[in-house]
């Protein structure tokens, strides 16, 4: 398993601030987060097309050949694909995915929409609009030699969405299992980790602060801590994704931070540590032991 940080740990400092966060009063550049990347010494970043442009491709696979990180492209931030009613998202997919290939980019996340599509319509339904779609946009990322990695964004399970895989039938179409949307639907953190396994090529990896007003709303506020002081088995995610054989990328990725962890860079290192510590566990007991959750919230 290889570890990265997902740029939107850093959505602040790109500036978008949502309704639970204040702004921070500062700003990154893309170089400011690659260089940070390195000083953590991870393997892989990913990039939210939500804060670049396709013109910054060049720049961005440029440093980071410099500091041998893999660099991954994410596109669809906030409702992707709109659950397949959009072909002016179609076309904005193709031309990011040319834009990447160009650069020898290999891999894309991709999502399908948001959790405010969720109970519109029949699930079934969405699959099936979407099912051609996939199939569409998988035939030119194959073409120009491209993964496509779709997350399960809180508008599907993980278990819906590999169905939806599976339907669309396109070797190159691969999931992006987030831990977070997977709690917000209320699947089942493990076993959701264990089906979804064998299909996915990105985990984002994030530990949550369960409020309990927010359980059964995906849109509702649900707050970020640093991976092991979350209230998610983090732990039994990777047991299962070892028991799996996965060996794909865990990308760090923090939301709204928990106000107990307000700073989300420090919330990313320690991130980091605890993950590289649990890593190295695979051969002892330490991944089976309980894990210390952080103070309780007041």
């Amino acid at each position: 398993m290889k570890i990265g940080i997902d740029q939107f740990s850093y959505h602040r400092y790109f500036g978008e601030v949502t309704r639970w966060e204040v702004d921070p009063g500062v700003r990154w550049t893309v170089n400011d987060f690659i260089n940070r990347a390195q000083s953590l010494q991870v393997e892989a970043v990913s990039f939210q097309t939500h804060f670049i442009s396709p013109s910054q491709l060049k720049d961005i696979s440029q440093e980071c050949s410099r500091f041998n990180l893999v660099w991954i492209v994410e596109w669809g931030h906030p409702d992707g694909l709109k659950m397949g009613t959009s072909s002016v998202a179609v076309a904005d997919l193709v031309r990011w995915l040319h834009a990447t290939s160009e650069l020898g980019g290999s891999l894309v996340r991709i999502v399908a929409g948001y959790p405010t599509y969720r109970g519109r319509e029949p699930v079934t339904a969405q699959m099936k609009r979407l099912v051609p779609i996939l199939q569409q946009v998988c035939q030119t990322a194959a073409d120009l030699g491209i993964v496509l990695a779709v997350e399960n964004h809180a508008d599907f399970t993980p278990l819906e969405l590999v169905e939806l895989i599976e339907e669309v039938g396109a070797s190159n179409l691969r999931a992006t299992f987030d831990t977070g949307n997977c709690v917000r639907l209320e699947a089942d953190l493990v076993h959701s980790a264990r089906r979804i396994a064998p299909l996915t090529e990105i985990v984002h990896l994030k530990d949550l602060w369960i409020l309990e007003d927010s359980r059964g709303n995906p849109t509702a506020s649900w707050p970020t801590a640093p991976l092991g002081h979350g209230m998610l088995d983090i732990p039994g995610v990777l047991r299962a994704l070892w028991s799996e054989g996965f060996n794909g990328y865990l990308l760090i990725e923090m939301a709204h931070m928990h106000s107990l962890w307000p700073d989300e860079d420090k919330a990313v290192a320690d991130s980091i540590l605890w993950l590289k510590k649990h890593l190295r566990a695979y051969d002892s007991d330490l991944l089976l032991s309980p894990v210390p959750k952080g103070p309780t919230p007041s």
